[in-house]
Order: structure tokens, then sequence, then C-alpha cells
């Protein structure tokens, strides 16, 4: 399946980039499987539907926004694939701490709100929606219509 969004050559280097990650650790299959990079992708164009019709900045902001949504996919996978402590007789190195399910929550809020950027994305708030219901006249008015028929 040919990418959407994600057709420079340099996207995987961007990705792993968000990430802060080298190729040892996502190689190009990763990014390229059909869970990852067609979902991520998937996500960005159904907020942005007329993806193909942007230029200049616009497609800038698509671009940016599917490269984050990727990331996002992947980043909950870090964990098992990054080594926390690395000894050898020479040397002892730890890497620090991440959450990655944070990171990856961070990411997408990154891609919503290069999402947002595009000119052609109408901005919406999301009012809760409430209705009203308290007691009613009917009561009274079938007291005042029995009334009016008894006089």
């Amino acid at each position: 399946m040919a990418n959407k969004i994600l057709t420079t050559e340099t996207y995987h280097e961007e990705i792993r980039g968000r990430l802060g990650v080298g190729e040892d650790v996502i190689s190009d299959t990763d990014i390229d499987a059909f869970s990852v990079l067609p979902i991520g992708e998937a996500r960005v164009i159904a907020a942005v539907p007329d993806y193909v019709e942007l230029t200049g900045t616009d497609e800038i902001y698509v671009y940016a926004a599917a490269v984050c949504m990727v990331a996002a996919i992947l980043a909950p996978s870090m964990g098992a694939k990054i080594k926390k402590t690395m000894k050898d007789f020479d040397f002892s190195f730890e890497n620090q701490a991440v959450n990655w399910n944070d990171r990856s929550l961070k990411l997408v809020d990154e891609a919503n709100e290069f999402i947002e950027l595009i000119s052609t994305v109408q901005a919406y708030s999301s009012a809760p929606l409430f209705g009203l219901s308290g007691p009613t006249r009917e009561k009274e008015r079938r007291s005042n219509d029995v009334q009016g028929f008894c006089s």
C-alpha cells in the first residue's frame, strides 16, 4: 500500500526523531508496518479529508501531524525495545526512564495541534449537550379545565 501523506525520503528518520530513538531501535519495516503507518495516516486523513488539495504551510502541517501520529502509535512499544541498562567490562550505560504511554498521548496532542493550524479545518468546540426538565403545569392546567367545566 502506497503512503498517502508521508511520501518523502526522510519520513523514517523524522518519526524516529520524534521518539528520540535510532534505527537500531525502530527499523523502517517497523514504521511501515500495515498496523502502524497506514493507521496513522488514516487518522490524519479522517480529520483532514481534503489533505490532497492542500499546499504551502497547510501541506506541511498535514505532514507533521502524520509524523506525530505514526510516532504516537509506535511509542507504547518502546519500553520493550529499549534496553534499560548496558554493562560491559569497560563501561556502564543507563537509559533514562520514559513513560512511553504519556509520550504517546503528547504526540497525539501535538498531531491535533498541527491539524488545528490547517486553514481548511473547521475549528469547533465541544460544548456539553444537556436538557432541562422540571415540574410542569399540566396538573394545574387540568385542575383549571375541570373548574371551568364545572362552573
